[in-house]
């Protein structure tokens, strides 16, 4: 005979789980409604049936392991359909924001930015930070000088003695978090694929939104999403772009424009229709979170309210900024500039413990799916 397998329900992880959005979990009667409405799911091994019944049971480390969780993408199709209002998407949404805490590379940081109370600290620590380098690199008198030029507040080296070191400890936190996850699916089901095609696959279909495609419920956040998404990509070419052609002129490598850029100059066209998709994205998913549609959009919870806070603030106040520039208004431009700057702080910094962390954790887990062949039938 087999060994038994010994289950150990965790009380205290079911009320994570309530506590996180998926306080519904015990209407669950386990009639697998939700399983067969699911247009993403397998055939073979489908959720999220298995997962709504290993939470009521409180099994945190097959939850926590399973790839399942993040192939999930909230469409609600399971939640609209389901007979007893278990909100099933609800409950796994739940798991992920708890994911993002398990798997951080600085578990305290990680609950500080899950919490209410560490967002005035994590916002004084770039407000501090970029207000002394401006204190320290700023040219004198710059709020009379006319033009109006950000960089004579904050200097492309200034900016760069900030923000590079930003970015470094968010890609290495996004990388020990990956890992973390990634040893986690491989310990219940090696990989029996090759990991590189896989990736490539995983990331096509990100670019592509392929499978959030078939999401029927929360349809319109296919487009929501995907505008995010390029403008937010078009708006970080558009920031590398300005920092080479600001080197290059400064190294003697060759002449190219200088900021700040003619509306015309292909770069500031670039930067300005990415703003306008990713303001438009968040535009979108703020009036269907919050908005009339907000029960089809699934449970709201901070992690999700401080995201969408922070990308629309970003985005907000980069184009404000501009506006002020040219309308030659020096205190506000540079007052608003000033806001923007924290905020890219707080959106990039802080990346891999805020739900900006999904996009990575979402990858990592449709890479280890494919390399898997978790859509393969399976006995």
């Amino acid at each position: 005979m087999a060994d038994a397998e010994v289950i150990e329900p965790d009380a205290a992880f079911v009320r994570r789980l309530m506590e996180h959005g998926g306080d519904t979990l015990k209407k669950c009667f386990q009639c697998g409604n939700c399983s067969v409405v699911c247009n993403v799911t397998p055939d073979g091994a489908p959720f999220p049936r298995k997962e709504m019944i290993w939470a009521q049971w409180g099994l945190s480390r097959r939850l926590l392991a399973d790839a399942d969780v993040w192939l999930c993408h909230q469409c609600n199709d399971c939640s609209t359909h389901c007979p007893r209002g278990a909100r099933p998407a609800d409950v796994l949404a739940a798991v992920r924001n708890i994911s993002f805490t398990e798997y951080a590379a600085v578990p305290a940081l990680a609950r500080l930015v899950a919490s209410p109370r560490g967002m005035p600290l994590l916002t004084l620590i770039p407000i501090v930070w970029i207000g002394a380098v401006i204190a320290i690199a700023s040219k004198a008198g710059f709020a009379a000088m006319e033009p109006i030029v950000f960089s004579n507040m904050m200097p492309v080296p200034a900016i760069d003695s900030v923000f590079l070191p930003a970015v470094g400890f968010a890609v290495v936190m996004a990388a020990l978090g990956a890992m973390k996850l990634w040893r986690a699916l491989n310990a219940g089901a090696p990989v029996s694929g090759p990991v590189a095609s896989a990736a490539a696959a995983a990331a096509l279909d990100v670019l592509t939104h392929r499978r959030f495609a078939k999401c029927q419920t929360n349809a319109p956040r296919y487009t929501a999403h995907l505008l995010t998404m390029y403008g937010f990509i078009a708006l970080m070419a558009t920031t590398s772009l300005v920092a080479l052609m600001y080197w290059i002129n400064k190294l003697g490598i060759g002449e190219v424009a200088s900021t700040p850029l003619a509306l015309t100059h292909p770069v500031k066209i670039l930067g300005n229709f990415g703003a306008l998709l990713a303001v438009t994205g968040v535009t979108l998913v703020i009036m269907r979170r919050y908005g009339a549609a907000k029960d089809a959009a699934g449970h709201s919870g901070y992690y999700d309210g401080h995201f969408i806070f922070v990308l629309f603030v970003t985005i907000a106040s980069g184009i404000l900024s501009e506006l002020l520039r040219l309308a030659g208004i020096a205190p506000l431009a540079f007052g608003m500039y000033f806001v923007h700057l924290v905020f890219v702080f707080t959106l990039l910094a802080y990346a891999p413990f805020s739900k900006f962390a999904h996009l990575l954790y979402r990858f990592t887990a449709m890479t280890y799916a494919a390399a898997a062949k978790r859509d393969a039938a399976r006995p």
